[in-house]
C-alpha cells in the first residue's frame, strides 16, 4: 500500500523547485516518446540557450535520471538542474520519465534507461545533437540507474558516455535493513522507505546483489567507468554501515 501511495499520490504532490540557476532563456521542454524494449518512454527534451557556451549546430547531450526510490515518477523535480545545464553549459538535456515500481520490477527501469541512452547516441543527426558526446546524471535512485546504464553499456561493448554526475547515488540495495542507522530522529530516507523500495522494485533478494542493482559490488566494472563526479551528503539521512547499529560517520 505504501508503495502504491508513493508511486501515484506522492508523485502528484511533487512540484518543480521554485528556483532558477541560470539567467539565460531556456524554452519549454519538448515531449518525445522514445522507443525501448518495454515500449515508449516519455522523455522531456530541453534545448540549450542560444548564448550558452557549447550551444551550436550539434551541441553535446546530457541524459538525466531523476531520483525517487524507484517509486516516485517526477522528472520535473530536477527541472532547475535541467535548465541550469541547458542555460549555462549549452547542452541538450534529455530528462527521462522511466517506469516506476510497483508497476514494474527490476531490471525494467534499468533497461528502459539504457535503451534511452542508446537512442540518444543513435539519434544525433535526426535530433540535432552530437550523439558521440554524451554525459549522464542521476540523484539517489537516479544515480543507481545512471550506474546501471554504464554497466549495461560495458556489457554491450561500450557507450558514448564521456562523463557522469552522481548525487548521493544508491550503490548497494542489498544491505540489510538493520544496517541502516541515522543520528536524525526522522530521516526522509528511512529504513522503512528502504524496505518499501526493496520490496517493490527488488523483491528478489538474490537480484539485489546483481552488479546492475548494486554497482558497489561490481569491482571489475569500476575500472571501466568514465570520468565521474560523485556528490555525497555531509550528514547522510540513512547510511548502510558495516555492522548493525554501528554509528555512521558524516
Amino acid at each position: 500500500m505504501k508503495a502504491w501511495f508513493l508511486s501515484y499520490v506522492a508523485t502528484r504532490l511533487i512540484k518543480p523547485p521554485a528556483i532558477s540557476l541560470t539567467v539565460r532563456a531556456v524554452g519549454e521542454a519538448e515531449v518525445v516518446q522514445v522507443p525501448t524494449r518495454h515500449g515508449p518512454v516519455r522523455c522531456l527534451i530541453s534545448r540549450p540557450a542560444r548564448a550558452a557556451p557549447l550551444a551550436g549546430a550539434a551541441p553535446p547531450v546530457h541524459v538525466n535520471f531523476h531520483g525517487g526510490a524507484f517509486l516516485i515518477g517526477a522528472p520535473h523535480q530536477d527541472e532547475h538542474l535541467v535548465r541550469l545545464i541547458a542555460g549555462e553549459v549549452g547542452a541538450v538535456v534529455v530528462n527521462v520519465d522511466y517506469s516506476r515500481a510497483p508497476r514494474v520490477r527490476f531490471p525494467h527501469a534499468h533497461e528502459e534507461c539504457f535503451d534511452v541512452l542508446r537512442w540518444v547516441g543513435a539519434s544525433g543527426a535526426d535530433m540535432g545533437w552530437d550523439g558521440g558526446c554524451v554525459s549522464i546524471s542521476g540523484g539517489s535512485a537516479g544515480g543507481n540507474l545512471a550506474l546501471g546504464v554504464l554497466e549495461q553499456a560495458r556489457r554491450a561493448g561500450g557507450s558514448p558516455v564521456r562523463a557522469a554526475v552522481l548525487v548521493v547515488p544508491a550503490v548497494d540495495v542489498s544491505a540489510p535493513l538493520d544496517t541502516y542507522v541515522s543520528d536524525i530522529p526522522d530521516p526522509f530516507v528511512s529504513p522503512s522507505l528502504v524496505r518499501t523500495m526493496q520490496n517493490a522494485y527488488f523483491p528478489d533478494e538474490a537480484q539485489r546483489r546483481d552488479p546492475l542493482a548494486s554497482p558497489a559490488l561490481a569491482e571489475e566494472a569500476l575500472a571501466d567507468l568514465p570520468s565521474l563526479l560523485v556528490m555525497t551528503a555531509q550528514r547522510p539521512t540513512a547510511s548502510a554501515c558495516n555492522e548493525p547499529q554501528e554509528p555512521c560517520d558524516p
